[in-house]
């Protein structure tokens, strides 16, 4: 079952945390994560919006693992949102 997964974030850049990261290296990139089917990126007013598609639950949570966790706690504390979803393809068709 596919599953669907939608990120909320700031716009960070790199010299602004520990971790010398930005928003988008904190995003699953097509062609290089595993099971990632397609991914959509918007800026809006300082704010990302990742919207992506898995092909399991298992390479989503694989991805956003607890090490992610405590990066996006550390670069956006309690500003951001991630959504986890599975995609009802009967629903869909």
């Amino acid at each position: 079952m596919r599953y669907l997964a939608i990120l909320e974030c700031p716009v960070i850049f790199s010299g602004e945390n520990a971790y010398a990261m930005t928003s988008m290296d904190m995003c699953p990139s097509v062609g290089i994560t595993r099971g990632l089917i397609s991914r959509h990126v918007k800026v809006v007013d300082s704010e990302l919006f990742v919207v992506s598609i898995w092909d399991s639950h298992f390479c989503a949570k694989l991805f956003f693992d607890p090490a992610w966790y405590e990066k996006a706690e550390s670069l956006w504390g309690d500003r951001y949102q991630l959504r986890l979803d599975a995609i009802d393809e009967a629903r869909v068709a």
